[in-house]
């Protein structure tokens, strides 16, 4: 088996099926889909079981929810299949992505492949597209030390398609050996990294065919999971730096990420009326010394 395309799944009903009968629309057929169930309390265990009897799907339900990182490394050690993609339960993609990847992949013989996405605001019912037509279907092969640099303003990339999980295909080995960081907010940029670093070559693929839904919910009044989630990516930055200095590598656009985020952070730490918060002094600290040296987004 070539592919296993792994779905963490927790409470996503309303879109579940739209996500599996994209994947199962693929012109490429040889992969698995491998759906591990985060103990959902909705209908969702209920669709994997359906979709299950299609012999290409096989459903792992865990007996206690153990968050999206713990479901992602299960999936990564049960995969059958020598390379993986991962998907998210609400996300869509195109019938050509796993062919388009896998040919990439193939003709560059590289270890790891990335393309662009879609963006659909649920909320406002509209499309973003982040592929030029003049620069679509472009190809760029990358050392490990050039990809674990991105963005880089060279590069006609998004920077999220740089950080998360999905939009990407590679090596059953790069995720065995770099599992993804268990009950971590923004798991993905540390994950990301290191598998980028651990590949011989990276392979990004103008295209736009996988599309990623966005939820905008307000989560003001939700001060824990505000706190948790604002020290959770001062630790998340934290894995990275220091992977990246070990690896010396140019820390320029990272900085500049850096910057924007903690702006946003603090902005959401102010709006909840957390600034007594621990989370906050740190933010605030950081963008005292990135200011008085300069550094911004």
């Amino acid at each position: 088996m070539k592919v296993s395309v792994v779905i963490p799944v927790y409470n996503a009903a309303t879109y579940l099926e739209q996500c599996l009968d994209s994947i199962l629309a693929q012109t490429f057929t040889d992969f698995e889909l491998l759906l591990v169930d985060d103990c959902s309390t909705d209908e969702s265990s209920q669709i994997c079981d359906c979709y299950a009897s299609n012999s290409q799907i096989r459903v792992v339900h865990l007996t206690e929810r153990l968050g999206v990182s713990t479901a992602r490394n299960i999936g990564i050690k049960n995969a059958r299949g020598d390379l993986i993609a991962f998907i998210d339960s609400d996300d869509f993609v195109a019938e050509d992505y796993l062919l388009a990847l896998v040919t990439t992949l193939e003709d560059y013989q590289a270890d790891l492949v990335f393309s662009e996405f879609n963006i659909l605001d649920q909320q406002a019912g509209m499309f973003y597209f982040n592929v030029k037509p003049e620069v679509k279907g472009k190809v760029y092969e990358l050392t490990a030390k050039q990809a674990a640099a991105m963005p880089d303003e060279k590069l006609p990339f998004r920077h999220g398609c740089y950080v998360h999980p999905w939009g990407k295909l590679g090596k059953k080995e790069l995720y065995l050996q770099n599992p993804f960081i268990p009950n971590l907010y923004f798991e993905d940029g540390p994950n990301s990294l290191r598998t980028f670093l651990g590949a011989n070559k990276v392979v990004g693929l103008l295209v736009d065919n996988y599309t990623y839904r966005v939820n905008q919910t307000n989560n003001i009044t939700q001060s824990p999971k505000i706190l948790k989630s604002d020290m959770d990516i001062l630790t998340a930055f934290r894995y990275r730096a220091l992977d990246m200095l070990a690896a010396q590598v140019d820390p320029k656009s990272f900085l500049g990420e850096l910057h924007h985020n903690l702006t946003q952070d603090a902005y959401v730490l102010e709006q909840a009326k957390q600034t007594n918060s621990a989370e906050y002094r740190e933010i605030q600290w950081l963008l005292k010394l990135m200011n008085r040296n300069k550094v911004s987004k």
